[in-house]
């Protein structure tokens, strides 16, 4: 079974309000899809990562034991994806926020791990609760069917995650380009767009045998998009041209997928381009029908923030164009590389 994004956050916010507390076997496989997804599109935020493959040790355990699971652990699983959706949806990356988060889940976990050691009489079960960080346990490991357990407790309530509040900032933030600068039109989805000149690294040309493979995996090597004639890094534009061919082509970047304004959430099944994008040391790649081949100067831009989109940019005197925003798309999906 292979879900899209929205259909894996969708099947996770369903089972968070279920009241069901049971975990039969036709759930687990829709959610281990879910989370295969998920796992793709966190996998370069570690913390992420690991909170996810803690969630999935419970559907390893709930697997193995074919009976009514301890509400505790059905508590664990529903507290871990309402992380998750959360982390999804907060359009901000805080890597401290993600560390602190997974320490707790990971407090959590380890007691599971503990409890169920206990009641096998298990020693080699102790979990190291000196564990802080996804750091300390990295590699992580692959997810760990908890065996089963007898005891049965009452049913605990979910507990609440309230959504961290933004502080608005008291003054509108810069916008991202200003007139002049140059802007590529765009068509993702059927939908008109135009991306900044300068947050563009590389335009390449998608089959559909590349394009199916690449949305089945939401990643892409880059080096897919060498050639035996010219060097990678040479192609390139921004960050990614100054580094050396051989590191260039041992990078795979995310999939991105921009929100807002009635886009899809599932990348684009019949785009013929796809475009690397950069901005300081974030990259990524973007999924398009269609780009111009030549940038044209933006006369001015307006505000009106929905999703990914900065707002209109106006290029001639009856034509706009939304903006996206790349930098935002970046720090939430994209992949930081810092270069030694």
């Amino acid at each position: 079974m292979i879900l899209s994004l929205d259909e894996s956050i969708q099947k996770l916010k369903t089972e968070i309000l279920s009241q069901d507390w049971s975990l039969a076997q036709k759930k687990i496989e829709p959610l281990q899809a879910a989370f295969t997804c998920l796992k793709n599109r966190f996998s370069t935020r570690k913390n992420a990562l690991a909170i996810l493959t803690m969630a999935d040790s419970i559907l390893l355990y709930a697997q193995k034991r074919q009976g009514q699971v301890p509400p505790e652990f059905i508590d664990f699983l529903k507290e871990t994806m309402a992380h998750v959706v959360n982390m999804y949806e907060d359009g901000k990356l805080d890597p401290d926020r993600d560390a602190e988060l997974f320490k707790r889940v990971y407090g959590k976990f380890a007691k599971l791990k503990e409890k169920v050691a206990m009641e096998k009489g298990d020693p080699s079960g102790q979990v190291d609760h000196a564990a802080t960080s996804a750091a300390d346990v990295d590699p992580w490991p692959e997810p760990v069917a908890l065996e089963d357990t007898q005891t049965k407790t009452e049913q605990k309530p979910l507990p609440a995650h309230p959504r961290q509040t933004a502080v608005k900032a008291a003054e509108a933030p810069p916008l991202p380009i200003q007139p002049g600068a140059m802007i590529r039109p765009v068509t993702i989805g059927k939908m008109s767009l135009a991306i900044s000149e300068e947050n563009i690294a590389l335009i390449k040309p998608l089959s559909p045998k590349k394009r199916k493979k690449y949305i089945q995996g939401c990643q892409i090597p880059l080096k897919d998009l060498g050639s035996w004639f010219r060097r990678l890094s040479g192609q390139m534009k921004g960050p990614l041209a100054l580094l050396k061919n051989g590191k260039l082509k041992k990078l795979t970047l995310p999939l991105l997928i921009p929100r807002g304004m009635g886009l899809s959430d599932i990348p684009d099944e019949e785009a013929t381009m796809l475009v690397v994008v950069s901005n300081g040391q974030w990259h990524g790649v973007i999924f398009c029908r269609r780009l111009e081949q030549e940038a044209v100067p933006v006369l001015s831009l307006s505000r009106a923030k929905n999703g990914d989109i900065v707002g209109p940019a106006r290029i001639e005197e009856e034509q706009e164009l939304q903006l996206l925003n790349i930098s935002q798309l970046l720090e939430r999906e994209g992949f930081l590389f810092m270069p030694e």
